[in-house]
Formats: structure tokens, C-alpha cells, sequence
């Protein structure tokens, strides 16, 4: 265990450094702010997308197809939340972004960050899970080439 007193402004820290690598398509940092075996884990899962990868090329692989289509993704309310556990803590935050193709993606998320050696270990995400699902829907209509309302 680690002390509570220093461990909270370091995983923050480590969190908003990981998400700024991420948004400005920085796959390579974001994922140094990872442990080797971390896993991403959705509670709604949709169609098209896995519930729960672990490794660093699954979540390249994951977090590569959104960096891609989006033209920019920023987010806006970020809460950090430490919990007593050191290598806990809790993030609310609304994501925003232009795809390629001009449509926009808006979301609120909830995600459960497990912290191990100043390294992101898991994610656990709570998602509006119909925003997530239209995107995938856009997207696979992008990859198939086939026009479909925003």
C-alpha cells in the first residue's frame, strides 16, 4: 500500500497526463501511463466493442480506432475523486468530439481507476450507453462507406 498523502496528487497526475496523450493522439504515452497487463472494462457493453481488453496492444488496438476517427476530443467537468484506498480513485467527466466525417460525439462518463506502481491498472467505465452505441454505429458506416444520419 502506498502513502494516501502522496499517492492522490500522483495518480491525478498520472490521469490527466495519460488523458492529454490520448486526446491529442499520443497513443505511445498514453499507454506509458499504463501498466503492461491494464485492463479496460465497459459495465454496458455494445455490440461491436469488447467488454474488457487487457494488455498494451489490446488497448492500443481499442483506443486507436476512436483516436482515429475523431478530429478532436476534448473533455470539460473533469472530477478527480481519491478514495481512502490509495490506488482508487473515481473520475466523472463529459467527453466531446468532431469525428472526421463532422458529426459530433457527446458523453458523460464514470470510471472506476485502479492505480498500481504510479501506473494506470484498470479502468472501469459507466458510459451513456446509447451515445456509445450511435458512434459505433456511425463508425462502421464510415468504414463501410455508407452515409448515416448523426
Amino acid at each position: 500500500m502506498t502513502d494516501s498523502t502522496i499517492a492522490a496528487p500522483t495518480n491525478e497526475a498520472v490521469w490527466h497526463a495519460s488523458a492529454a496523450a490520448l486526446y491529442r493522439g499520443d497513443l505511445d504515452t498514453f499507454l506509458s501511463h499504463w501498466q503492461p497487463d491494464g485492463t479496460y472494462e465497459v459495465a454496458y457493453p455494445i455490440t461491436g466493442m469488447p467488454a474488457r481488453v487487457s494488455g498494451r496492444d489490446a488497448l492500443a488496438e481499442l483506443f486507436a480506432g476512436f483516436s482515429a476517427v475523431a478530429a478532436w476530443i476534448r473533455v470539460e467537468d473533469v472530477r478527480f475523486h481519491a478514495t481512502a484506498d490509495p490506488d482508487l480513485a473515481f473520475v466523472e467527466e463529459r467527453m466531446l468530439a468532431e469525428l472526421q466525417d463532422g458529426s459530433g460525439y457527446e458523453n458523460d462518463l464514470c470510471l472506476r481507476v485502479g492505480f498500481r506502481d504510479g501506473r494506470i491498472a484498470s479502468i472501469y467505465e459507466y458510459y451513456g450507453e446509447r451515445a456509445h452505441e450511435s458512434l459505433l454505429e456511425r463508425l462502421a458506416a464510415a468504414t463501410a462507406g455508407v452515409e448515416r444520419p448523426s
